[in-house]
């Protein structure tokens, strides 16, 4: 029986694989800057061909002998093969969408699969093209402009190279929230949505677009959250029904300017990062700012409405990925609020993310509250210790805070 037919095979061209190949053996020089572009994937009809080559280039063994006409402009016929390979990676992916599509529960559930799919899709396609390696002495000039931002950043008055953290401290450690993930830990109380909505109000009053994901709470109940932490105010007073409404619609009128570039977003199981990536460059363009931070409140909560019968455990690790990647396009930082496993409640141990796998290793800072029981502050305020333990743009440290649950505030202890 003849193979069941596809979109892909429409796009393979087996002449050009010969020729690239053709090429590779005729000028092995011309060809060595460029075999990291030259992958499997390449040469779907030509592979064991390929593998000759390759295992030439390396000197293991005599090149094969092609009596195709070797491409004469190799640079562009190896572009021509990652077009069709990305061509291919599409018709795979329409033709298991159609599959799929009288068997989806509904079309709103697949085209939110499709978003993650097609997130990986455009990773895989870029792949061959960003795998290329690069002369250091060609970065310098990349390395001098961004070095030369910054410099311009701190001669114009601002504290940090990225977007302020809201603890002077932890501006000084990490350099202020920049380009990446940052996740942050902690047992249940320890006030890691206080911290977060503190960190959104800090940069909505510097002008900064902030986009705050939440699954935990009514959107409701955050902007109650949100202008009595900026007011000074109890939220648990206007919730219980003994606060003036009235007291609140001033603080709302006084403070709307500076919380206007907080934007909050209900989270789903149909949200994807692509989703938030696309909400996150509506806000830059609104507010003509070249960054946006992003705010995860939290990541294991996400992970579960996308579970479907998969490891929990990969599907944390693959929206943590997702999400690094959505941090590097904009180069933007992303904090993530994470949950601790129960035999690491109350520590600061990288393992003790809930359902870790590479979560310690993707984030570029580690952050933990725990609860200090040695300090003492006067009630109703608790003793809680900032531990950074992962930072790649510094040093560790621990940070000693003031926690104000009524208020929803943090201070540093000696503040």
């Amino acid at each position: 029986m003849p193979d069941r037919y596809t979109l892909a095979s429409a796009f393979v061209d087996l002449v050009l694989e010969r020729s690239v190949l053709a090429a590779m053996v005729a000028r092995p020089d011309e060809a060595a800057a460029m075999v990291p572009r030259l992958t499997p994937e390449l040469f779907p009809e030509a592979q064991i061909l390929y593998e000759a080559v390759m295992t030439g280039m390396t000197g293991e063994q005599p090149m094969p002998t092609i009596e195709d006409a070797p491409a004469t402009d190799l640079a562009a016929a190896v572009q021509a093969l990652e077009n069709l390979y990305g061509r291919r990676l599409v018709a795979d992916l329409i033709q298991d969408a159609a599959q799929e599509l009288p068997r989806a529960p509904s079309a709103t559930d697949l085209v939110a699969r499709l978003d993650g799919q097609l997130t990986r899709l455009r990773e895989r396609i870029e792949a061959p093209t960003a795998a290329q390696a690069q002369p250091l002495t060609a970065l310098i000039p990349q390395v001098l402009q961004e070095v030369t931002a910054r410099r311009q950043a701190i001669q114009e008055g601002r504290t940090t190279v990225g977007v302020p953290t809201s603890l002077l401290s932890l501006d000084r450690l990490l350099g202020g929230f920049q380009p990446g993930v940052h996740a942050l830990g902690a047992e249940p109380g320890q006030g890691k949505t206080t911290l977060a909505l503190q960190v959104a109000i800090t940069n909505a009053a510097a002008g900064i677009p902030v986009l705050l994901v939440n699954f935990e709470e009514s959107l409701i109940r955050l902007t109650l959250k949100a202008l009595c932490a900026k007011a000074g105010k109890e939220a648990k007073r206007f919730l219980d029904g003994f606060g003036n409404p009235a007291d609140l619609e001033s603080v709302a009128r006084e403070y709307e300017a500076s919380l206007a570039p907080l934007h909050l977003l209900q989270g789903n199981s149909r949200l994807t990062p692509v989703q938030v990536k696309a909400a996150a460059l509506q806000l830059m363009r609104q507010f003509q700012q070249p960054c946006c931070l992003i705010i995860v409140d939290y990541l294991q909560s996400w992970a579960a409405t996308r579970q479907n019968d998969k490891d929990f455990r990969l599907v944390v690790s693959s929206l943590m990925g997702e999400l690094r990647a959505v941090a590097l396009e904009l180069d933007s930082p992303v904090l993530v609020i994470c949950s601790q496993n129960r035999q690491g409640q109350g520590s600061s141990k990288l393992t003790s993310l809930k359902e870790s796998g590479d979560l310690e290793y993707a984030a570029d800072t580690v952050m933990f509250l725990v609860a200090n029981e040695k300090r003492s502050p006067v009630s109703p305020a608790r003793a809680v210790d900032l531990m950074v333990k992962k930072n790649r743009f510094g040093d560790q440290g621990e940070i000693p805070l003031t926690f104000f649950p009524a208020l929803g505030k943090f201070l540093e202890a000696d503040g």
